[in-house]
């Protein structure tokens, strides 16, 4: 009994020390909201990239831009790693088409994302989305969702100096077997 409590306590205490550590990275980290104009040139880049397929607009989405802020400082707090949010019913669920850019070195902003995402059309070959054409062009293929009508962006700056851009799409796009437009 007393190695059980000695452990549980030494648990107790690791898993104390990484929530602290979590909540200080999170802290630190510097998140960014875009400002009216940077909000437009995002906006105008996702309509350039969609016309460029004939999809139609897209409109920029506040509570999007909130619920990818909420995520971006999610994984500010695990050490800024790329990860999509989950598919189950935790809190953290995707409820949105997601797009997650990752950067170092220099200030990256929205539009850059845009590009990172945009600069996938290379890959795509059109007809329906398959697990085996997803995997290069699927940034790319949320962008030019025909059905998304809403995107919201945010970023966050790590602790370490890498910028993360997460971009939310309503309605989520990507789905297997559909076409993107």
């Amino acid at each position: 009994m007393k190695r059980y409590i000695t452990f549980s306590t030494a648990w107790m205490l690791v898993v104390g020390v990484y929530i602290a550590t979590t909540h200080l990275l999170a802290q630190s980290a510097s998140p960014q909201s875009f400002s009216d104009a940077e909000k437009q040139e995002i906006i105008a880049f996702h309509n350039k990239v969609r016309a460029s397929v004939g999809a139609p607009p897209v409109e920029w989405s506040d509570e999007l831009a909130a619920f990818a802020m909420e995520w971006s400082l999610n994984l500010a707090s695990t050490g800024c790693r790329l990860q999509h949010r989950p598919n189950d019913n935790s809190k953290w669920a995707q409820k949105y088409g997601e797009n997650i850019f990752w950067g170092m070195g220099k200030t990256y902003s929205g539009v850059d994302a845009c590009k990172a995402w945009a600069s996938e059309k290379k890959f795509w070959k059109g007809g329906k989305i398959s697990m085996k054409n997803f995997a290069k062009a699927g940034h790319f293929t949320q962008m030019v969702w025909s059905k998304s009508t809403k995107v919201g962006l945010a970023k966050v700056v790590c602790p370490n100096g890498a910028t993360i851009i997460v971009g939310n799409y309503d309605p989520r796009g990507n789905m297997i077997g559909d076409s993107p437009y």
